[in-house]
């Protein structure tokens, strides 16, 4: 896709509700094995960005309906994890002039959140939105998680926004130079303002605040009416999985 060409602003408004997702996996089938058939009802186009030799992530995007691209970019310029280059090659596969979405394979969205996004949310197409999450430990919480949401969505009683869960949000990046940047486990943009990935130097550290950086801080934005959630079997540590080496165990 050229990012460059004029789209026309009538296929904007045509597609205004429009949304698509796009994920890079590698090594994290079994992640995406549960996230992926909670994340997919929420979009109308689900893109699975994997490599070549990874067939467990590319059966598991096939047997849950996702659109999977197979790319050797991930090691484009001799680097050990180039997320953006492979990121881009998925981009391309957007098929809709709506709303996009990067999310990282292990992050979850709330229950309603196509409907609270574009029912309670004032979107505005020029700018890129954040959200929080919240880290769920194992298969264990995560069930008690959706047998909460079965009791009342985290978008309950028309005006409350209640995570439903006991771990605390996780921290927003907010640096003295630029503020507010949206990380790349969740970032929201329109068509009408589609930018590349930045390619990766040697890991993925800090590519997602370079793709938010091409938008000026006044147009960086925090979305207050959902949380997102981090799906993983142990208690993450920062930058655990930059480098595109898996240090957590499997989830079972």
């Amino acid at each position: 896709m050229n990012y460059s060409t004029p789209i026309a602003s009538d296929h904007f408004e045509l597609e205004s509700l429009r949304l698509e997702a796009v994920t890079a996996c590698v090594g994290f089938d079994d992640l995406l094995d549960v996230t992926l058939p909670l994340n997919h009802p929420q979009v109308d186009t689900m893109i699975v960005v994997t490599s070549h030799e990874d067939r467990a992530t590319q059966l598991v995007a096939r047997k849950h309906g996702a659109i999977c691209v197979q790319t050797d970019l991930f090691r484009k310029n001799g680097r050990n994890f180039n997320k953006g280059a492979a990121l881009n090659a998925g981009m391309g596969r957007f098929q809709y002039h709506g709303w996009r979405l990067h999310l990282d394979s292990d992050i979850i969205l709330p229950d309603n959140f196509h409907r609270v996004l574009f029912n309670h949310t004032a979107l505005d197409r020029s700018c890129i939105y954040g959200a929080d999450r919240i880290d769920v430990i194992g298969l264990g919480e995560l069930g008690r998680l959706r047998g909460q949401w079965l009791k009342s969505p985290q978008a309950a009683w028309s005006f409350l926004v209640d995570p439903a869960h006991q771990r605390p949000i996780g921290g927003r990046y907010v640096d003295t130079l630029r503020g507010y940047v949206p990380l790349g486990f969740f970032q929201l943009w329109h068509a009408a303002h589609q930018h590349s990935y930045p390619w990766s130097l040697g890991t993925a550290e800090h590519d997602d605040i370079l793709f938010a950086d091409q938008w000026p801080r006044t147009q960086r934005r925090h979305l207050p009416t959902v949380v997102t959630y981090h799906l993983c079997a142990q208690s993450p540590a920062m930058g655990e999985n930059w480098d595109g080496v898996r240090r957590q165990p499997r989830i079972t």
